[in-house]
Parts: structure tokens; C-alpha cells; sequence
């Protein structure tokens, strides 16, 4: 899928697979990605997190999603450099991060639906945009990944919803270039969502 000139894929899939919070099983690594880290309760924990270790773009992403006022929470986040399959890159910066409404009981299969589907939109613009200004050409792939969750502190059975970002570049730095913009992208379009009507809680 190509948006405009921008070749920028934005694609919706779903797992059948369950994601449990908090993770199961255990990981006995003894780190902190061995376990779900509640950043909307403790805030002050983003800055420790692996993830967020020489990586201000996913700490200023979880910083967001985890604000006060924000609607959302993040239950999992991870990035990387691979090695890409298209033999024209030399790069691939790869991420994700898991998030679901703060409000546990507000994480219904159709407002999870409904959040895909307004990011996908609020991206695609927000990407073209950047890659306007930028007068270049991003190689950037999004897919936004919805999972049933089970939420086992409050005994719920929900759904939520993954960004993965896959930036392509000539080098490390060129591949983390596109994936910031990505990243940039995606917290803007969570903040141009936060006005949206209030959805049904799950029954």
C-alpha cells in the first residue's frame, strides 16, 4: 500500500492469540521488561525502562501515553536494528508498542477497532506531511496489530492494540531518521485523538 508518493504502508490485522496482563508466563530474567511495568501509575519508571535506555523518541512516546490526562496506558514497548529483507537497504530499525484505554473497562473489541482506524487515518496524513516538508522519501511500514487481552486485575476480557514501526535506511542513522518520524507521527495522532467521544464500557 502506498500513500500519494510516500512509500509508506499503514496496514489493520488481528491476532486470535491472548495477550495477558500482567504478561504471562513469567520471564525470569530478573529485567524489567521480564514483567508488566504500569507507567500510568508510576510515571517516574519510563526513564528506567530498557526500552527507553539511549532511546528518547520511545521514551518521549511513553511519556505521552502515560500522562495524567491522557486517555491511554502502554503495556509493552520494544525496538531494534535488524537486518532488512530488501536487499536495496542496508537497515531496518524495528518497534512496538502495545496500549489499551487507561480506563481497562473502556478496552472493547470496537473502541480498539475504531482507535486502529482513526491512528491509520491521522498517520497517513501526518506522514505524507513530514515527508512534504522533509523532501524526501520515508520507508516507513506501520502495522497496528489488534490482540484480546485479558486484564486479570480487574478480571476482564478485553482487547488492545499494537504499533509496530518498520523504518528501511541506507545506515543506522538513516533507518533511525524515518523511524522518528514515524514514532513523532504516531504520538500526534494519539493527540488528535484524545477528544473523541467517550466509548461504552465492556459489558
Amino acid at each position: 500500500m502506498f500513500v500519494g508518493n510516500l512509500p509508506v504502508g499503514i496496514a489493520i490485522s488481528e491476532l486470535s492469540a491472548v495477550l495477558h496482563i500482567p504478561y504471562g508466563p513469567p520471564n525470569h530474567d530478573g529485567t524489567l521488561e521480564a514483567s508488566f511495568v504500569d507507567l500510568k501509575a508510576h510515571p517516574e519508571w519510563v526513564s528506567m525502562l530498557p526500552a527507553s535506555l539511549g532511546w528518547p523518541e520511545t521514551r518521549g512516546l511513553l511519556r505521552a501515553l502515560n500522562r495524567p490526562e491522557s486517555p491511554w496506558m502502554s503495556l509493552a514497548a520494544h525496538q531494534d536494528f535488524t537486518t532488512p529483507d530488501d536487499p536495496g537497504f542496508r537497515m531496518a530499525l524495528t518497534s512496538f508498542v502495545t496500549m489499551c484505554y487507561a480506563d481497562v473497562e473502556r478496552n472493547g473489541k470496537r473502541p480498539l477497532v475504531d482507535l486502529a482506524h482513526g491512528l491509520k487515518r491521522r498517520m497517513s496524513d501526518l506522514l505524507q506531511h513530514a515527508s512534504d516538508e522533509l523532501e524526501r522519501i520515508l520507508f516507513l511500514r506501520v502495522l497496528l496489530e489488534l490482540q484480546p487481552t485479558t486484564f486479570f486485575q480487574k478480571n476482564l476480557h478485553g482487547w488492545s492494540l499494537t504499533a509496530f514501526l518498520a523504518a528501511h535506511g541506507s545506515d543506522a542513522d538513516d533507518a533511525r531518521r524515518t523511524w522518528g518520524v514515524g514514532v513523532r507521527a504516531l504520538q500526534e495522532a494519539l493527540s488528535q485523538l484524545e477528544t473523541l467521544p467517550t466509548q461504552p464500557r465492556i459489558d
